[in-house]
């Protein structure tokens, strides 16, 4: 699917964002392994998520959908799966699924499409196997499909390899399966949307500086009811596209403001958007949530460096949208992780960037951007990664020709309805 964007300059959004797609996929899964149904309100529905939804399936949890609200009874054990389970596209789910397995004492085989059989599961396997787990793979275990085999866990101390949010969870839901403690060593900060949802759940996980523990063997209890955040990620199209049009205001209500997603609000006040931001009530619920508020803002470039990226990861792509229409250079370095992701980020938005008439420099670990207040615009391909192709929305706004977007519907992967709401909002 093709979509073209003409050059229009206003951008006005008032509203709720779509569920937050990493809560999601955590909570379908700890759903499906407590004592109890579980209401889920306000779920992502995505390709990625409904991924998710399919796998617990697969192991006998009952599931029953209702627009956003999702209702999760668990199997009263596991059944194993009689097929392969498909993750799809979901990067989430196929490594906090590895974990998740590890444990159970069943056969199942992880698999996905062709870019998350690409993608690097070595960082995952080898500290599960550490615990015990018998996780077969391509490459010895470092691309999928992975086959997980009954195992017997049994707690240790690990040194996480590179600050993943992905990996540390993995390692988490394993634990809970193993014999004894687990202490997890050298954490860096990163999102902690499991370690939230684990006490939701009832389970005891200590957290102490950059040490964790947690003992294996807790049974975890069903909450009776979670309530999905908007998705802070999903927020940031939208509130870079208000900064960036001529004309522009959005604000978006009952967001995520979770600390370790919020990197984007401080580079977004950095480059000099104006934005207001509103916190919800603190009355303990699992994520904090509030209100943010963006307008039209002339912006300039920014340095990001490595502390920052890990709370702006997914950010990356939006940030150099706004970058390509800034005054000034914007410079992101430790980024290297955006190789591995759907696609090699980096040399994608090289790509984005030339299709549109920007000024882009791929760095081993980032790029440089020299930024101009409008882009002349043109043919951009996704590749197939969801948020490049919204970031290439996102330009349309400041280029001079309009911006035609190949292989569009990715961004359903994440954020299904986008290019409606988009144009809806563009005037």
């Amino acid at each position: 699917m093709r979509v073209s964007l003409g050059p229009r300059r206003g951008f006005h959004f008032a509203g709720p964002v779509p569920g937050d797609k990493s809560v999601t996929h955590r909570a379908y899964l700890l759903a499906t392994r407590a004592s109890g149904e579980t209401l889920i309100r306000g779920a992502l529905r995505s390709r990625d998520t409904d991924a998710t939804l399919a796998v617990c399936r697969a192991l006998g949890a009952d599931v029953r959908v209702d627009g956003q609200d999702v209702r999760l009874a668990p199997p009263t054990q596991f059944q194993e799966p009689s097929a392969p389970l498909d993750c799809e596209n979901a990067g989430t789910l196929i490594r906090l699924a590895t974990g998740y397995l590890a444990g159970a004492g069943l056969f199942a085989v992880l698999t996905g499409d062709d870019s998350l059989r690409a993608r690097p599961m070595r960082r995952v396997v080898e500290p599960l196997r550490l615990l015990g787990a018998r996780i077969e793979g391509r490459d010895q275990g470092a691309r999928a499909p992975l086959a997980v085999l009954p195992a017997q866990l049994a707690g240790c101390t690990i040194s996480l390899p590179l600050p993943s949010a992905q990996v540390k969870s993995a390692v988490m839901l394993a634990a809970l399966d193993a014999a004894g403690e687990t202490v997890l060593l050298d954490l860096m900060p990163t999102r902690d949307h499991t370690e939230r949802m684990l006490r939701q759940f009832g389970a005891r996980v200590d957290i102490q500086g950059d040490r964790a523990s947690i003992v294996g063997g807790q049974q975890l209890v069903s909450p009776g009811r979670l309530d999905v955040p908007g998705d802070i990620s999903h927020a940031a199209f939208l509130l870079a596209s208000a900064a960036l049009s001529e004309r522009g205001e959005a604000r978006v209500t009952g967001v995520g403001l979770n600390p370790g997603r919020t990197g984007i609000l401080a580079v977004l006040r950095r480059m000099g958007a104006r934005i207001e931001v509103s916190a919800g009530e603190d009355d303990g619920v699992i994520e904090p949530s509030g209100e943010v508020l963006v307008q039209q803002s002339d912006l300039a470039g920014v340095e990001i460096g490595p502390d920052e990226v890990p709370s702006l990861i997914d950010e990356l792509p939006v940030i150099a949208a706004l970058a390509l229409c800034a005054e000034g250079v914007t410079t992101v370095h430790g980024a290297g992780e955006l190789r591995v992701k759907e696609t090699d980020r980096i040399a994608a938005l090289r790509q984005m960037a030339e299709g549109v008439g920007g000024d882009f420099e791929e760095l081993a670990d980032g790029f440089r951007i020299r930024g101009k207040r409008n882009v002349q615009g043109g043919l951009v391909q996704s590749l197939g990664d969801h948020r490049i192709a919204m970031a290439a929305a996102v330009l349309s706004l400041r280029s001079r020709e309009g911006v035609e977007i190949a292989d569009a519907e990715a961004a359903a992967v994440s954020f299904p309805r986008f290019f409606d709401l988009f144009e809806a909002a563009s005037v």
